[in-house]
Formats: structure tokens, C-alpha cells, sequence
């Protein structure tokens, strides 16, 4: 299940977002929402799962020979 966990640092005054459990680009579409509500980050990261590409699988069907 998708997760936005926040971590908020009182001392210095640091927030930090992480998006979890979607994968490939679609999570920006959370980061952009969340930037809208907090502002513009003072930093950005993409972490490993962004990287990943959703499920998509090619499917090779074989031509029936006559």
C-alpha cells in the first residue's frame, strides 16, 4: 500500500517527505501535490524505487502455422 511518511525535525526546523510503495514516476504526481500544501523543498531526491519501472511486461503471441 502507498505511504507518505513525514519526518520532522523541531531542532532545525527540517521536514522530509518520502513517497513509498509507488514505483517509477507516478510518484511525483504525490510529491507535486505535497509541494502545492508545504512550498518548494530546499532539496530533492529520487530514490531507487523511482527508478523502477511499473509492471508492464511485453507479451509475444506466435503466429499459428497453417
Amino acid at each position: 500500500m502507498p505511504e507518505i511518511i513525514f519526518t520532522i525535525d523541531p531542532t532545525a526546523g527540517k521536514l522530509e517527505m518520502h513517497v513509498v510503495g509507488i514505483a517509477g514516476p507516478a510518484c511525483e504526481d504525490i510529491a507535486k501535490l505535497a509541494k502545492q500544501l508545504l512550498g518548494a523543498p530546499a532539496q530533492e531526491e529520487q530514490t531507487a524505487e523511482y527508478r523502477l519501472r511499473p509492471g508492464i511486461r511485453p507479451v509475444i503471441r506466435r503466429k499459428a502455422n497453417p
